[in-house]
């Protein structure tokens, strides 16, 4: 009997099991999987036919949700074994017709199928679900990251998800980890050439698939493929009614019984007369891009650029008429080098962006020019007779082209907008993004695109409106064209999702999940700043009967009847814990928790803590765990060297974050990018080591901190480079104001200075130094029309007049070692609270601020807010990644403060020439 095979490959390009060599103990296939074999036989993938899978007997109900029930202990069965026996995928049948009749009945069969496989592991609530649509999700189930493939009758021959005259749906489930130990043993992504083979395969068998939809990064959407080459990718995580028969004639199954909360049915779909629309203009477009007159041929450079023709943008070609003979000259073949997108797109950026008024600053100019110099060289650029440029299309003025030849592309870009934009076509008017998605699809796939050649379509489009728009219009504009030089775009359709989309592409910020349900009894909402208890880690493990009060992150959870048993672990250490069936049903590996409890032991002699009171709870709001971090040598600083062991000393562990990162965040400054030759991906030098320190307290150590340079790409006073060095710590175990004294003495220590701080509110020092309280507007207007003084008629909130003159003039007047609180204006982020409100000290010596000591903000759905209220207004056009940092804080940040300190100014401080303890006063 041959090896059972997996059709997983076909629909996943890159996600393909590798041969797996032969186990003579494995255990032979089940009846699931002898029935899947026909499909796995006429799979057109080389590795399919060498993976190994196995299923359970085969589910006859019309209840999909009771075959995922069903399925559960023979998954964990599997999990154990997956490994040793080297099996690739378990297979689970449906043989009741209805559940694959219709596409919505394939996707309520899948959500039940799933859901029911998710309760059989405990998860009742179906939190697993959650997040589907987000890019770094996974269906985990049994401790296993799974991809699902359904098989259906439904599915015509072309289709790759066909069944081969079966009538059962095959919901195949295929762990993660056989992907990544087949596909790339080496821990390497599969080689383009490999895919492109397997969708050659496919598309030569007839059954070709959209291999855009394949090698995008949501993996849910490639659960349940479209029925139909223009249909809109399924969101089957959704629970939608299905209707009770289609065209078809097939019934929903039974599957939308499963015991699930409602979630979003929003979805939109161009209707089917629109792909029937969509479909001739792609037949069309590919017909006239090869006919007679088409150019096959590859451009020369930009530098055989010659420009073409005179035209007038958006008007009609006054050589071009509207009669076939016209037609065909229009098309005539245009003079060697004429219309290179490459040479044409320089050419126009370097007018547009010099034919603003008022121009565009030499900064962002060069930025963009640059990266648009990019874009062409990553021609040659492909040229043929375009479609929009037939008198006879139906196009707005706007979006026809200057040009009877171009890139393909040209005509999905310009076919796709008009498609999407029912009114004015974008930027003046909105698109549709479930059109343009569809769109994009359709016209890619039949007429070719290239990502790289699309992004040049788009900017030049873009360059083309910059010199007409006016101030407000002409800033979305430059972000759009920064993004496009650089837009990381997995496929043609993200592109244009991402560059007419309504949020600033430039700033990856991606909405954080809804909290999860607190269980009765999980104790208050852990949103205050108190630490954890972490002082009881340091003794020794409770006698029996001996009371602790622990705090720490869960790392496993094991159920037993009555009793839950948890390890909970913090630097390094772990205790069992017990809790009563009374306790929180819901705690989960990574959740943190506070406990108290007594010393004891289990039934097997191994040392717990009975629980006797839940203190706090906060669930992880992270579908994957933390990224491990480690520590890096680390160089020495002059000053650095007086502040190591004072640090060790106070229980502050050092650590080392790495120089160029991937992604980049941090306030609004610019970064210093490069590029990272071989991978072909930008890199950034860091602004800020603080998500590197919050990942390590949220592994659990209790107090970090890591000197070294910061760089930010800013206006430079003088000839300074932007380069400084910071010492950044962070503490788990100290509210703000201890936190607050702890580094006012540390600077104390490394300046022999024996002054104790004193506490002052904003508004005191202001009135200190300057004689007029900030309440005090016509105060504040006298100091500020003073020569030098900001215009007073600018600031409509007094208080941030008194700030900008704190700022600019009065707090180096400040005299002594001060902690200032009460700070007015806005405040980072990431601090907690907000305004005056904000969790923000400023540690102040002689006038010269050292440090800010903050309270971190935790919750992240609300630092998403503030994030993007904070880059509403962001005038850099660069790009900024803050998911890891949503995804750091969902995974749970504990309660901890913060300190941002300059060495600079500490050194200089250090080494002043006069006695600035004594006399109070800088020189």
């Amino acid at each position: 009997m041959p090896e059972p095979t997996t059709a997983a490959p076909p629909a996943v390009a890159g996600r393909d099991a590798a041969p797996a060599p032969s186990c003579p103990h494995a255990p032979a296939p089940t009846d699931s999987a002898d029935a899947f074999r026909t499909v796995q036989d006429r799979a057109e993938c080389t590795f399919a036919r060498r993976s190994r899978l196995v299923g359970m007997p085969a589910h006859d109900g019309p209840d999909a949700y009771a075959a995922g029930l069903a399925a559960g202990p023979a998954l964990r069965a599997f999990t154990d074994r997956a490994a040793a026996d080297r099996l690739d995928g378990f297979v689970v049948e449906l043989t009741d017709p209805a559940h694959g009749a219709t596409p919505a009945a394939v996707a309520a069969t899948t959500r039940a199928v799933l859901a029911g496989v998710l309760t059989a592991d405990g998860d009742s609530g179906l939190a697993g679900l959650e997040g589907a649509e987000a890019e770094h999700w996974w269906f985990r189930a049994f401790g296993t990251r799974w991809f699902a493939l359904v098989f259906a009758a439904s599915y015509g021959p072309e289709s790759p998800r066909h069944t081969f005259g079966s009538a059962s749906t095959f919901v195949l489930l295929q762990p993660v980890e056989a992907f990544d130990r087949h596909a790339s043993p080496r821990g390497t992504a599969i080689a383009e050439s490999v895919r492109e083979d397997i969708r050659d395969r496919y598309a030569a068998g007839g059954r070709p698939y959209d291999a855009e939809l394949a090698a995008q990064d949501v993996e849910a959407l490639k659960f349940v493929w479209p029925h139909g080459s223009a249909d809109a990718p399924v969101r089957w995580w959704e629970r939608s009614a299905p209707p009770a028969s289609d065209a078809a004639g097939g019934t929903a199954p039974s599957a939308a019984r499963a015991p699930v909360a409602a979630e979003r049915t929003d979805a939109a779909a161009p209707c089917p007369a629109t792909h029937a629309h969509l479909t001739d203009l792609a037949a069309a477009a590919a017909a006239t891009h090869a006919g007679p007159q088409a150019r096959t041929r590859d451009l020369p450079g930009p530098g055989a650029y010659e420009r073409p023709a005179a035209r007038t943008r958006g008007l009609p070609d006054p050589a071009v008429g509207t009669g076939p003979a016209d037609a065909a000259a229009a098309h005539a073949e245009p003079p060697a080098g004429a219309g290179d997108l490459g040479a044409d797109l320089l050419a126009t950026a370097t007018a547009a962006l010099g034919g603003t008024a008022p121009p565009v600053d030499r900064e962002t100019a060069r930025g963009l020019l640059a990266g648009l110099a990019g874009l062409a060289l990553d021609g040659p650029h492909r040229r043929v007779p375009l479609h929009t440029a037939l008198p006879g299309t139906a196009l707005p003025a706007a979006l026809r082209p200057a040009s009877a030849h171009g890139a393909p592309e040209e005509d999905v870009f310009r076919l796709a907008l008009a498609a999407a934009c029912p009114g004015a076509p974008w930027p003046d008017g909105p698109a549709d993004p479930a059109a343009l998605a569809a769109a994009v699809r359709v016209l890619g796939g039949r007429v070719g695109c290239r990502v790289p050649t699309l992004a040049a379509v788009a900017a030049r489009h873009l360059l083309h409106r910059l010199p007409t728009a006016d101030a407000a219009a002409r800033r979305p504009l430059l972000r759009r064209l920064a993004w496009l030089t650089d837009s990381r775009a997995a496929g043609a359709s993200d592109l244009l999702l991402g560059l007419t989309g309504a949020d600033d592409p430039l700033v990856r910020l991606p909405e954080a999940a809804p909290a999860p349900a607190r269980a009765p009894g999980a104790g208050a909402p852990d949103d205050d700043e108190e630490p954890l208890p972490l002082a009881d880690w340091h003794r020794e493990p409770p006698a029996p009967g001996e009371e602790r009060r622990l705090g720490g992150r869960v790392t496993a959870v094991r159920r037993h009847r009555g009793t839950t048993f948890a390890d909970l672990t913090w630097a390094g250490r772990t205790v069992q814990l017990s809790l009563p069936a009374g306790g929180p049903a819901r705690i989960r590996p990574g959740d943190l928790l506070a406990v108290r409890g007594r010393g004891g032991r289990s039934r097997t002699g191994a040392a717990v803590l009975s629980v006797d009171e839940v203190l706090r709870h906060r669930p992880t709001r992270s579908a994957r765990p933390l990224r491990p971090t480690g520590p890096d040598p680390v160089g020495e600083l002059p000053v650095a060297a007086l502040l190591r062991p004072r640090l060790t000393r106070l229980g502050f562990a050092e650590t080392a974050s790495p120089l160029l990162t991937e992604g980049y965040f941090g306030g609004r400054a610019r970064p210093f990018a490069t590029r990272q030759a071989d991978r072909d991906r930008p890199l950034y030098l860091r602004v800020t080591t603080e998500l590197d320190l919050l990942r390590r307290l949220a592994e659990g150590r209790t107090r970090v901190y890591e000197i070294g340079p910061s760089f930010r790409n800013e206006p430079l006073r003088g000839a300074a480079a932007k380069e400084f060095t910071m010492l950044e710590a962070y503490a788990a175990d100290l509210r703000l104001d201890a936190m607050a004294e702890l580094v006012a003495d540390l600077v104390a220590d490394v300046l022999g200075d024996p002054r104790r701080p004193r506490w002052t509110t904003f508004d005191e020092a202001f009135a200190e130094t300057s004689g007029a309280h900030p309440d005090d507007t016509a105060a504040l207007h006298r100091l500020a029309s003073r020569a030098g003084g900001p215009d007073p008629r600018r600031f409509a909130d007094p208080h941030a007049l008194a700030l900008r003159l704190w700022r600019g003039t009065y707090r180096h007047r400040l005299t002594g070692v001060a902690l200032v609180h009460g700070i007015p204006g806005p405040a980072s982020p990431f601090i907690a609270g907000e305004g005056r409100a904000a969790r923000r000290v400023w540690l102040s010596v002689d006038g010269v601020e050292l440090a800010e000591i903050s309270a971190n903000e935790r919750d992240p759905d609300r630092l998403a807010r503030r994030l993007a209220a904070q880059f509403a207004d962001d005038p850099h056009p660069v790009h900024r990644d803050y998911s890891e940092v949503l995804e750091t804080f969902a995974a749970g940040v504990p309660p901890c403060v913060g300190v941002g300190l300059g060495l600079t100014r500490l050194a200089s401080l250090r080494a002043a020439p006069y006695d600035h303890h004594r006399t109070g006063a800088r020189p």
